[in-house]
């Protein structure tokens, strides 16, 4: 088996990402989420040079609109997939088949799961290949395991 190193995040960016996100976890009101959410958009894309697929990840769980999610978590996993990191590809792929399964897109949502799967068992990431197994049989059942 083998096992996929995990890509590093800068500890800027990280500090940045999250404390945008706690922000708008947190936020009390509509006008503040907004407004957090609006700041990391803007620092997504502004990190053209340091692109980081947990830039495009992060943006993607905190966007309401289901078909821009997606489109944000396709990017996360194109630039996961051209850095080589298993690690974030079978994360954004568990998150697009759970926005897939949200939408009522049940086969798309089946395919990106165990795509999530299969290259989870590339990692040493016991938490994310649990979700995953818990996605597909919570949202499947046992028969399609």
């Amino acid at each position: 088996m083998a096992i996929a190193k995990l890509l590093k995040i800068p500890d800027d960016m990280y500090e940045c990402v999250f404390g945008l996100a706690t922000g708008m976890a947190e936020a009390q009101d509509v006008r503040t989420y907004w407004q957090l959410y609006n700041e990391l958009e803007c620092y997504c894309e502004a990190q053209a040079e340091r692109d980081h697929p947990f830039l495009w990840e992060t943006l993607a769980d905190f966007t309401l609109d289901d078909q821009a999610a997606l489109a944000l978590y396709l990017k996360a996993l194109s630039k996961a997939q051209l850095l080589g990191s298993a690690d974030y590809e079978a994360s954004v792929l568990l998150s697009l088949a759970e926005r897939h399964k949200d939408i009522g897109n049940a086969e798309l949502a089946y395919r990106y799961a165990l795509e999530a799967n299969a290259k989870a068992k590339l990692l040493e990431n016991l938490a994310l290949r649990r979700n995953i197994s818990e996605f597909l049989s919570g949202a499947f059942g046992n028969t399609h395991l």
